[in-house]
């Protein structure tokens, strides 16, 4: 009797890896540090779609809760490009004439795993710009960090697993129509 043994196919992993990108925009990917204490905590759709922080450093005497003129910043471009990948991915996994183009399925995830790393140097060439006083936006000494959080890495690691297995299953797919030619 000859022993069953589960399989995943890979072609599913695909469209897995960029559902759980998609999601993972909705986890914190960075926290905001000062000194050890988190001022404050942003999700990846914040980033792409642009965020009003909760950062308030200097306590004034009125406590009331309303914040006056909060600052809102545009959406970070690589964040935006990331989540527009991972619905791309998904939409091309929907049309079922597209599925098996994995070279612009391997393409789509590539531009979400370099929007991922594009996102983590921006977010600290930014913080590192504020420090040395070359922006408006922190001008005071502060010991401030970005820290990325399991979100950012989990959609980091998505990307990078669609595109590996995209890869894999486009050069598999060459190999089999140059055999059969």
């Amino acid at each position: 009797m000859q022993e069953k043994t589960f399989r995943i196919p890979y072609s599913i992993l695909s469209p897995t890896g960029c559902l759980i990108a998609f999601l993972g925009f909705f986890l914190t990917f960075t926290e905001i540090n000062c000194n050890g204490k988190t001022l404050d905590t942003i999700t990846g759709i914040e980033l792409a779609t642009g965020y009003q922080h909760d950062i308030d450093i200097v306590q004034s005497d009125d406590q009331s809760t309303e914040k006056q003129n909060p600052e809102r910043y545009d959406p970070n471009i690589f964040a935006l490009n990331g989540i527009l990948a991972a619905i791309i991915g998904l939409v091309l996994f929907l049309i079922p004439a597209m599925r098996k183009q994995y070279a612009l399925h391997a393409i789509v995830a590539g531009i979400g795993f370099v929007s991922m790393i594009g996102l983590m140097i921006n977010l600290k060439t930014e913080l590192m710009k504020a420090r040395n006083g070359e922006s408006g936006v922190v001008n005071i000494n502060l010991d401030l960090t970005f820290d990325m959080q399991p979100g950012y890495w989990l959609v980091t690691a998505a990307f990078l697993m669609t595109l590996v297995v995209d890869v894999v299953m486009w050069r598999g797919s060459r190999n089999r129509s140059i055999v059969e030619s």
